[in-house]
């Protein structure tokens, strides 16, 4: 069984919250593509705290049992970027995707 979709305000609460109190952590593919793709923490916090939402692109992540939530919005430079994030306890940071000129995916 599929866990609950988050509904909009209970996730940007949750995205807040753990920006707030340092409880989220980068997973190990993220970590690899912020080291391919140059993103710092400060961009992608940057992103949570004032990009927005896509609901589109959310996805059912078979592998966490869980819902992924897609934020886009620009770095500290203003690089468009987008990050992927889930909840698991503690909110995880899945995957970071600079977008525009050829680097997506």
């Amino acid at each position: 069984m599929k866990a609950p979709k988050l509904g909009r305000q209970e996730l940007l609460n949750r995205v807040s919250l753990a920006l707030t109190t340092g409880e989220y952590r980068i997973l190990p593919h993220a970590r690899q593509r912020c080291s391919e793709r140059d993103v710092s923490l400060p961009d992608i916090e940057v992103v949570l705290e004032q990009g927005h939402h896509v609901p589109r692109r959310d996805r059912y992540d078979e592998r966490l049992f869980n819902w992924s939530y897609c934020f886009e919005g620009q770095s500290v430079d203003g690089m468009p970027l987008r990050v992927i994030v889930a909840f698991e306890g503690w909110m995880l940071v899945v995957t970071v995707v600079r977008l525009g000129g050829g680097l997506e995916g």
